[in-house]
C-alpha cells in the first residue's frame, strides 16, 4: 500500500528559482493577452454588439448601392410597380439572410475561440509540474545495519545448511 504524504515522501521542487520566475512571468503576460482575446471574442457572442458595425455597414451599402441599382434596372416610371417592390423585398431578404448567416458563423467561431482560450490557459500551467514527491532515503546507519543483518543471516543459513549436510 502507499504511504501517507508525510510518512515516506519528501516534496522536491522541479524548477530552479530562475525557471519558476520565468514561468510565472510568461503565465502572467499570457493572462493579459488571453483576457484581451476573450473580450474580442465576447463581442461576437449574442448580445455582444460586435456584429452591429458589420450590419450597419451592410445596410448602408444596401441603401446607397443596391436600391439605386434596382431602381435603375426598372426605370424611373415604375416606382409603384409590384415587380419593383418584389425585387426590393427580395434584395432586403437576401441581405438579412446573408447577414444572419455571417453573424451566426462569427458567433460560432467566437464561442470556439473562447473555448480554445480556456483550454490553452489551463494547459500553460498544468504542463509544468512545480514539485514532485520523492521517497525518503534511509539514513546511512540504517542501510548499513540492514545490510549487515542480511549478510549475517546469509552466513548463518550457509552454516546451517553445511551442518545439515554433514
Amino acid at each position: 500500500m502507499g504511504q501517507s504524504k508525510g510518512g515516506g515522501y519528501i516534496q522536491k521542487d522541479t524548477l530552479t528559482p530562475e525557471q519558476k520566475s520565468f514561468l510565472d512571468q510568461i503565465l502572467g503576460s499570457a493572462g493579459g493577452n488571453i483576457n484581451q482575446a476573450a473580450q474580442g471574442y465576447a463581442q461576437f457572442l449574442p448580445g455582444g454588439g460586435g456584429g452591429k458595425a458589420i450590419t450597419d455597414q451592410a445596410n448602408k451599402n444596401f441603401q446607397q448601392q443596391t436600391i439605386p441599382s434596382i431602381l435603375n434596372a426598372f426605370g424611373t416610371g415604375s416606382k409603384g410597380s409590384s415587380s419593383l417592390n418584389q425585387a426590393l423585398a427580395a434584395g432586403a431578404s437576401n441581405l438579412n439572410t446573408d447577414l444572419a448567416s455571417q453573424l451566426a458563423q462569427m458567433q460560432l467561431q467566437a464561442s470556439q475561440g473562447l473555448g480554445n482560450l480556456g483550454l490553452g490557459q489551463g494547459g500553460l500551467g498544468a504542463s509544468t509540474p512545480q514539485f514532485a514527491y520523492l521517497q525518503k532515503q534511509s539514513p546511512f546507519w540504517q542501510s548499513a545495519l540492514l545490510a549487515s543483518l542480511n549478510a549475517g543471516s546469509q552466513g548463518i543459513r550457509g552454516a546451517l545448511g553445511a551442518a545439515g549436510a554433514g
